[in-house]
């Protein structure tokens, strides 16, 4: 039976999966993609970058060394993904932003929440990115920003799949009312991100082949998936990047 050191055990060998990056030339886009780009790559650079300080204190009150250790390690794999999206902005001149509503809200709901809502809307916000970096990896002839997108969508894959696992650990033990009003929360939830990424990101959706109605199928047949993880009906994966 997989434990939480299994998934420690996972983010440790998951280091160093970038190190490529160091290795290669950055590559220049045009100034009709950076107007396409820049402030999508702006406010998902921002997103990715954070330092789980409530999260980690609700880790630490979990109980469980192990996860602990674990969720510290995930953190440090978000802000990996915000330094080389930073490093791809910085030799385009795109400049970083310090604040965006949505991540703020998002933080907010994530300090008033305890540890399974902390991971619930986490979970929202890895199963849209999931998407997201599916459209951007379309949306650009940058073959850099390619490559990022390949490695955070393994990446993405596996963390939906670690938030899954820690929500499974609460969803045994609800009643079926308790359930119920989970899932009810939870879609809610998803639908409403949904709308919101949308109308925030529609011009790099649209230039990555996506209609309204296409990237809102593909989202929820992602979340339809870590449904099916968090009740066990789905066996949860453990696939390396490298």
């Amino acid at each position: 039976m997989m434990t939480f050191s299994d998934w420690k055990n996972y983010y440790i060998e998951n280091q160093g999966h970038f190190e490529w990056i160091k290795k290669h030339n950055i590559d220049t886009i045009t100034k009709e993609e950076k107007l396409i780009l820049q402030k999508s790559l702006q406010e998902f650079q921002k997103g990715e970058n954070s330092e789980g300080k409530h999260l980690i204190h609700y880790a630490r009150e979990f109980g469980n060394q192990d996860y602990l250790d674990t969720i510290i390690l995930f953190i440090k794999e978000e802000q990996k993904h915000a330094l080389v999206l930073g490093d791809f902005m910085k030799v385009n001149d795109i400049p970083k932003i310090k604040t965006h509503w949505v991540d703020s809200v998002f933080r907010g709901l994530r300090k008033m929440a305890g540890l399974e809502n902390s991971v619930t809307i986490l979970l929202t916000a890895e199963v849209i990115s999931a998407i997201y970096y599916k459209g951007l990896y379309k949306a650009t002839n940058s073959n850099s920003l390619k490559m990022m997108c390949n490695r955070i969508l393994i990446d993405e894959e596996m963390h939906i799949n670690f938030q899954t696992f820690t929500l499974g650990e609460f969803y045994e033990k609800k009643s079926t009312f308790g359930k119920l009003t989970n899932r009810i929360f939870h879609r809610t939830l998803m639908t409403g991100t949904t709308f919101v990424v949308w109308f925030g990101h529609k011009k790099v959706l649209k230039n990555g082949g996506y209609s309204f109605l296409q990237f809102y199928k593909e989202v929820f047949e992602e979340y339809n998936r870590a449904v099916n993880m968090i009740k066990g009906n789905l066996e949860i994966e453990l696939r390396l990047t490298v």
